[in-house]
């Protein structure tokens, strides 16, 4: 072999190229190595992201089951609350009505109902359904006075007819014109059903209000 291939020089050259070539591979080696961690640590961070989100997803979700649960008891505890009142009331009243009866308070209560439903149907006869305990309260004096009273108000003089057929109620009287295709209810129980519902949308209104 050629002395020239034992050559300092030769030798320091080839040595110094494959230096080179070692130092360039391990920088491209390098810089793939920093792309991979790189876009490893992205993939970790965007990991990190999704995990929280969907914690958050979850505590949320967790959370408006719960308000929900929590408006719910409310609602049901309000309506019972409500319901509770409704009932009281319906009791008071029922015992009130039954203290009433055969008093004049019932006579003037009767006459009311019934001057209020002429007043309202502005019909030239009307025919009276009431209890059979109540038709005494008719008198011919009263039905002329209430007959009066109402022609102030309407200007139209009606007739008024007792019907023979009786209601069964706590009390109270139901009025409907002489072709019977029109009538009004003055029962308690219906007077009291009616009262009740302004009653209860009312306490619902009053029970929900915030402050």
């Amino acid at each position: 072999m050629s002395d020239e291939y034992f050559n300092p020089k030769i030798i320091d050259k080839i040595r110094e190229k494959t230096n080179k070539l070692i130092k360039d591979i391990a920088m491209v080696q390098q810089k793939e190595i920093d792309e991979i961690d790189k876009d490893s640590e992205v993939k970790i961070q965007q990991k990190q992201k999704e995990i929280v989100e969907v914690a958050k997803t979850k505590a949320e979700a967790e959370f408006l089951k719960e308000k929900a649960k929590q408006e719910l008891d409310l609602k049901l505890k309000l309506t019972k609350f409500r319901d509770e009142l409704v009932y009281e009331l319906i009791t008071k009243a029922t015992e009130k009505i039954k203290t009433m009866a055969d008093s004049k308070e019932y006579e003037k209560s009767l006459e009311n109902l019934l001057v209020t439903a002429i007043i309202t149907l502005k019909e030239p006869e009307v025919i009276i359904h009431c209890r059979k305990q109540d038709k005494k309260i008719f008198t011919s004096q009263l039905l002329s006075n209430i007959t009066s009273k109402a022609e102030k108000e309407n200007k139209i003089k009606s007739k008024i007819t007792l019907s023979s057929e009786f209601i069964d109620s706590m009390g109270g009287l139901i009025v409907e014109t002489s072709d019977r295709k029109i009538s009004i209810n003055n029962t308690y129980e219906k007077r009291i059903d009616r009262a009740l519902g302004k009653i209860k949308r009312e306490l619902s209104l009053m029970l929900t209000q915030e402050g």
